[in-house]
């Protein structure tokens, strides 16, 4: 059985040797063995390690996939929906039947459905339902149900993701331009596929959080610009 240090465990992960010692201390990795006075890591630390990073890229934090470890994931329990050793993956696009759909509509009747297709959220193909992106069409439900009418959504929905995509170019930019001859001396493209996990589950912790912020900020000062613009109004009378 292959056999590691710290170090070559950081190496071949791509996880920092000082990220693999924290893990230890939360108790999503288990301990290292020893070979006299030398920890030693196996190829279970190493898939542990993935599922790890697989788990963080898909928005699970590191106190809920201690949970998926500790337990054994049941038929229809949530942690089946992260854990990587049950063989699923995340797709961002689906294809559902009627009676998929018409559960995920609920109660929203007909209006919605007619909505949902001319705003590209919803596409008929033969006898399925396709769907580019369940995330946005689950938001897209959020907004209707507190207001907010499909097409509106799906025009935030363009702006949002035009912006990310540019986002993400200078994210990747900025990896590459940092890596110079690669980490470990490997070459930069292998370094981006290598480390691809990472940026994910940093973009789950850091995204969503900032842009959240960022639109509580915005929606601050734009109240507070449209009172002041009042006031002066108010005062004349």
């Amino acid at each position: 059985m292959p056999r590691y240090t710290r170090a070559e465990l950081a190496d071949v992960s791509g996880v920092a040797a000082r990220t693999i010692r924290y893990y230890h201390s939360l108790g999503v990795l288990p301990k290292p063995g020893r070979a006299g006075k030398e920890v030693v890591y196996t190829d279970e630390h190493l898939d542990r390690l993935r599922d790890i990073v697989a788990m963080q890229a898909r928005g699970l934090r590191l106190d809920a996939i201690r949970e998926v470890f500790d337990t054994e994931p049941q038929a229809g329990d949530w942690r089946t929906l992260f854990d990587p050793r049950a063989g699923q993956s995340v797709e961002r696009s689906s294809r559902v039947d009627d009676a998929e759909l018409i559960a995920m509509l609920g109660d929203r009747g007909t209006d919605v459905l007619t909505e949902l297709i001319s705003a590209g959220y919803l596409e008929r193909r033969g006898l399925h339902w396709f769907i580019e992106d369940r995330t946005m069409f689950k938001a897209a439900l959020v907004l209707y149900d507190v207001g907010t009418d499909i097409t509106l959504s799906g025009e935030l929905r363009t702006l949002i993701q035009s912006r990310i995509a540019a986002l993400a170019d200078d994210v990747v930019r900025t990896v590459r331009d940092a890596a110079g001859t690669g980490y470990g001396g490997e070459g930069v493209g292998v370094d981006l596929s290598r480390f691809r996990d990472r940026l994910l589950a940093m973009a789950w912790e850091v995204g969503g959080a900032t842009l959240s912020a960022e639109i509580e900020r915005a929606a601050a000062e734009d109240d507070t610009v449209r009172h002041r613009d009042r006031a002066p109004a108010a005062s004349g009378r």
